[in-house]
């Protein structure tokens, strides 16, 4: 079945709110930490040694699936940063979050700028929610008396046996601040990408738990190493994170050439005249919205998204060409020819089972799971809707042709077509018409 839209619809004036929180945030922490800052002058270069380091991570973070940007070594060094009770002679238990938080957010601002001016995309909401994830470590270690009248910060302080509880203290903060980072960049992806946020929350756990564990024992080895090893402690206990870094660039390249290889692999029905041009590219952005729509988890929008750009595959295999490719005008034995051809040949070329799943069953009609409580695949229901939806509009953006294709997908409501899709759809399009105007 195809589930609800699961979630709270986030508007899109959540993107704003948390870099607006982010920005007043930083500016109260850069005034107020000046002014602290003047009274502990000899916590200056240890302050401006963490900023340039989160600087430098900030900038040569790194976009992976193309959606979500990446900087660990930036977000360990910043939360070791408000993690740390004392550094070699330097004693910071008496230091307010603000100079912390004050370095943390000069150092982000310092490492984004540079991409700025050259003209690089920079996602300014997912730098402010690293920011806040950091403020919410930064105010559980410092400020808050969570252990007996306590900040936990005191506690370690005055701590004088085994390190290893106040390690869990310590990265219990951290995972506050982690959790908080999560959660934000959910809330702002959802905005952006009108998604339910139930659905983005658990794709952000999904994705980042793992990084996010490793990022919280960074943090916390830094600031327990910082005791006896001063500075050398951040440089040391960064080089693991350093090299995950690098194995993470070089799967987001593996990454990067299987999709290019699908796309090329979708022109074919394009330079073979099979298709209008740009067909699957709209009916692949079209499929996505929709599965975005509908809740769909990310990793199977990444299945979905390669099936659309593929769903005419099968076409290379006529003897003569559909008219203009439009195969929702062509008779069900030959769409499912096409279907199954299509799915044979995304099979054998090495693309996801997934993928071809959908393809092969992109031509069964919705009544087979109403009248005859068959399983069809959920990509395969949405690629249906979305393929019909561009073959009766032919590309085009007016709105008689628009209101057209809704008529006829109509006709077919609950036979050829999940009506709930179709009700996605219609809800995609008036966004799209939002949008415009």
């Amino acid at each position: 079945m195809i589930p609800h839209r699961s979630g709270l619809s986030v508007p899109r004036g959540a993107v704003a709110a948390v870099i607006g929180l982010a920005v007043v945030t930083a500016v109260a922490a850069i005034l107020r930490g000046g002014m602290e800052l003047r009274h502990v002058p000899e916590i200056l270069p240890l302050v401006a040694f963490y900023a340039l380091v989160i600087a430098i991570g900030e900038y040569y973070r790194f976009r992976f699936e193309d959606s979500r940007d990446l900087a660990p070594m930036s977000l360990a060094a910043a939360l070791a940063l408000v993690l740390l009770s004392r550094s070699g002679t330097h004693d910071l238990v008496g230091l307010q979050p603000s100079p912390l938080l004050a370095a943390v957010a000069l150092g982000l601002t310092l490492g984004a700028l540079p991409r700025l001016l050259l003209g690089q995309d920079v996602r300014v909401d997912e730098v402010s929610a690293r920011f806040l994830g950091v403020t919410v470590t930064a105010v559980v270690y410092r400020k808050l008396p969570l252990w007996d009248g306590q900040t936990l910060l005191q506690v370690d302080a005055g701590w004088h046996g085994d390190r290893w509880p106040m390690a869990i203290l310590l990265s219990l903060a951290a995972a506050a601040g982690l959790a908080a980072f999560l959660f934000l960049t959910a809330l702002t992806r959802a905005a952006r990408l009108h998604q339910g946020l139930r659905q983005a929350v658990a794709d952000e756990l999904r994705a980042g738990a793992g990084l996010g564990l490793a990022l919280s024992s960074s943090g916390t080895l830094v600031a327990l190493a910082a005791r006896p090893l001063g500075l050398a402690a951040l440089p040391l206990f960064l080089i693991p994170l350093v090299l995950t870094q690098f194995a993470l660039r070089q799967y987001a390249a593996i990454r990067r050439t299987y999709a290019q290889t699908v796309r090329v692999l979708s022109r074919l029905t394009e330079l073979g005249g099979f298709t209008r041009p740009g067909h699957p590219d709209r009916v692949c952005q079209l499929s996505i919205e929709l599965g975005r729509d509908l809740s769909v988890p990310e990793r199977e929008l990444r299945y979905l998204e390669h099936a659309a750009l593929l769903h005419d595959l099968g076409q290379v295999a006529l003897r003569s060409p559909i008219p203009a490719g439009a195969t929702v005008m062509a008779a069900p034995a030959d769409q499912r020819r096409i279907a199954e051809a299509g799915a044979q040949i995304v099979r054998e070329a090495g693309v996801a089972a997934e993928v071809g799943d959908a393809v092969a069953a992109q031509a069964t009609p919705y009544r087979v799971v109403r009248e005859f409580d068959e399983e069809l695949p959920l990509l395969a229901r949405i690629l249906k809707v979305a393929n019909a939806y561009d073959d009766f509009v032919g590309g085009s953006i007016t709105a008689r042709r628009r209101e057209a294709a809704m008529e006829r997908i109509h006709l077919g409501l609950g036979y050829e077509y999940d009506p709930r899709v179709v009700d996605s759809l219609q809800r995609v399009l008036e966004r799209r018409h939002t949008h415009r105007h």
